[in-house]
């Protein structure tokens, strides 16, 4: 109940009260249908407003109604990516009534207009979307209502063009501006014009820091752009605001710290460099390039063999990774082959997240040790549960023509390396692009932090079938 009408009632009730008082004998007699009823006069207008609040309740239910199905057609919309839908919905269903003054029927035409253009643009139907714009505008003119439509329909249309275009407009109207800054931001992106979409959401965050896409926006585009203080402003206000869940903010805190560190030491400034990988570590244990950063500075800095072997056992345990195993190998450069299975067979007992690659690496080593048996029955033991890898597709046939002396055996092998699954690489989430080192920006999406490490990603379609090395006499280890 609005204020008004609260007003109007309360005034009401001190009219009836004060009739009651004063003029309690007179009557009001309604005579309706063969039906003959008489009423006080303080009962009549008793009944008079309740009858009045009842048609405020009905009139104020069917307009949440309606509100909620524009909301719910917002929502399911797959042009909205995450908008403050309650700004777009003001637009859409409260704006028209601020602007100019219309009859019910006029309003209620209009209401079903946005619904139905609504409609067809989550449908993809744009033919359809702008009818129903059309025969819209006749009814409310040029209203900042069909601006906002037209520009979902441009959006639908792939016309980032004209996107950016209406954006302008839509940023000079201060009620929807921010909905302006949005389109403009998404229209930049899908043009590859980053500095100028960097600029737009700048603005945006600006004036609200409480909208999720914002937040999204801000920091994307600032890491992209390398402004790494810039990012970590945005990922405190996201967390501050309750946008950035503590799980993604650690994780994303410590990329940030990560790749600040880089610059640092890029620059040759190792005090601040020490402090932001530590920090960055700090915040997510499971980060290996940070770790591998650290193990790598105490072991040419300070010659801390023991605390660079820590940070990398620490993280192995977390994250086992082979490039924490060959980083943590190269910490005893000086010892045998021997010593170096031995020390390894130890490092990869603490790892119970990933056995397989514990039979890899030790099926690397003890090759190249010459102690095939031992290979062979790594290499097995990783086929049970893996396709075969270019790595263990090599070691085998090194065992054939070495050992075995099957010319032909390691012939077949090495003719299936190229066909067979790479061994690990750090995949992007977000698009499935594959590579060597770790990235904090995906290059080929340019997606943020999405970037993990996994075993055996496949270049084929189907898994090679597990193989077999060929049976022999095993040598005196």
């Amino acid at each position: 109940m609005t204020r008004k009408t609260s007003i109007f009632i309360f005034i009401g009730l001190i009219v009836t009260f004060v009739l009651w008082m004063f003029d309690r004998s007179s009557l009001v007699t309604v005579n309706w249908r063969q039906t003959y009823s008489q009423f006080s006069l303080p009962e009549a207008m008793l009944f008079l407003l309740v009858l009045f609040a009842v048609i405020d309740l009905i009139t104020r239910i069917v307009r949440v109604v309606i509100r909620a199905q524009l909301k719910e057609v917002y929502r399911t919309s797959v042009f909205r990516n995450d908008t403050d839908e309650n700004a777009t919905i003001d637009v859409l269903a409260g704006k028209i009534t601020d602007k100019m003054i219309l009859n019910r029927r006029d309003f209620d035409n209009s209401m079903l207009l946005v619904l139905r253009a609504m409609t067809s643009i989550t449908a993809g139907d744009m033919k359809e979307a702008r009818v129903n714009l059309n025969n819209l505008k006749k009814i409310i003119g040029d209203d900042p209502i069909i601006d906002v439509l037209k520009m979902k329909i441009y959006k639908g249309e792939k016309d980032f063009d004209r996107m950016e275009k209406l954006s302008a407009k839509l940023m000079k109207n201060e009620s929807i501006q921010l909905i302006g800054m949005k389109a403009a931001v998404e229209a930049q992106m899908q043009k590859k014009e980053f500095k100028e979409a960097l600029a737009t959401v700048n603005r945006a965050y600006e004036l609200r820091q409480d909208l999720y896409w914002v937040i999204e926006s801000a920091f994307e585009l600032r890491a992209k752009a390398k402004d790494w203080e810039g990012a970590m402003q945005v990922l405190d206000a996201g967390l501050k605001k309750k946008m950035v869940s503590q799980t993604d903010y650690k994780r994303y805190k410590s990329i940030v710290l990560l790749e600040m560190a880089r610059d640092y030491k890029a620059k040759k400034d190792e005090v601040n460099f020490f402090k932001c990988v530590s920090q960055a570590l700090e915040a997510d244990p499971t980060l290996v390039p940070a770790a591998l950063e650290l193990a790598r500075y105490y072991k040419k800095t300070d010659n801390q063999f023991r605390k660079a072997a820590k940070v990398l056992t620490e993280t192995w345990k977390r994250n086992p990774v082979d490039e924490l195993a060959y980083e943590y190998l190269k910490l005893f450069p000086k010892e045998s082959i021997l010593d170096q299975i031995q020390r390894l067979e130890s490092f990869t007992m603490l790892n119970s997240l990933r056995p397989s690659l514990n039979n890899r690496l030790i099926a690397e080593l003890t090759s190249k040790a010459g102690l095939w048996t031992r290979a062979k029955s790594e290499v097995e033991m990783f086929l049970i549960n893996n396709p075969c890898t270019k790595e263990i597709c090599g070691i085998a046939a090194k065992f054939e023509e070495k050992y075995s002396k099957d010319k032909a055996a390691a012939k077949e092998w090495k003719k299936r390396m190229d066909l067979c699954a790479n061994d690990s690489a750090w995949v992007c989430e977000d698009c499935g692009h594959a590579s060597e080192d770790w990235e904090a920006v995906c290059p080929n999406c340019g997606s943020f932090g999405r970037e993990k490490w996994h075993l055996y990603v496949e270049d084929v379609l189907e898994a090679q079938p597990a193989e077999t090395l060929t049976s022999k006499e095993e040598d005196d280890e």
